[in-house]
């Protein structure tokens, strides 16, 4: 499982350990991190609404934290949002066996002729490996910030970014996309 948040590795700056963020220093924090983080969230749930939900429990839950530097905050905020995503995919797998349990089920047909986008390649990848890809080509993060946001040790976190590389490679062979060499 995942380290509990009390143990999460926090650098305070000296003088205000027992301080709270400011309302400036919180805002200037929020406009830098936001539209990123809610880039990270829209593409692991594929939905704007719910990132947004999430985007915002996870600034609430930061807003009462002792100050902290500004890297340890974000990997912190990070975290916070890949766990409450994670908390409400599991509520929404207990509500679907919960219904499948109680309806009867209906067969679902993909037309697999249409042409397929990036992003349909992307959804066919695990949320784990949208996030790991995500965390280390678009938010450009260091295999030790990847593995302290999804709760991996440090060595799995190069397995899973290589692995997510491979199959998003494979998916976008197969769609006929392509890869191109650097």
């Amino acid at each position: 499982m995942f380290p509990a948040m009390e143990t999460w590795p926090m650098t305070m700056t000296a003088a205000r350990t027992s301080e709270r963020i400011t309302e400036s220093e919180f805002e200037t924090f929020y406009l830098r991190t936001a539209r990123t983080l809610h880039g990270y969230l829209s593409r692991l749930t594929r939905d704007p609404a719910t990132a947004e939900e999430i985007l915002q429990e996870a600034y609430i839950r930061m807003i009462n934290l002792p100050v902290m530097d500004d890297l340890p905050r974000k990997a912190y905020l990070y975290k916070t949002a890949t766990n409450v995503l994670r908390d409400r995919w599991r509520k929404q797998r207990r509500e679907q066996e919960w219904w499948e349990l109680t309806q009867p089920s209906e067969e679902i047909h993909y037309d697999l002729s249409l042409p397929v986008d990036m992003a349909a390649v992307l959804d066919r990848l695990s949320p784990q490996e949208r996030a790991v890809l995500w965390l280390a080509h678009v938010e450009e993060l260091s295999h030790r910030e990847i593995s302290m946001v999804l709760g991996v040790k440090d060595k799995s976190v190069r397995v899973i970014v290589f692995r997510a590389r491979e199959k998003a490679k494979e998916l976008l062979e197969k769609a006929g996309l392509g890869v191109a060499h650097e």
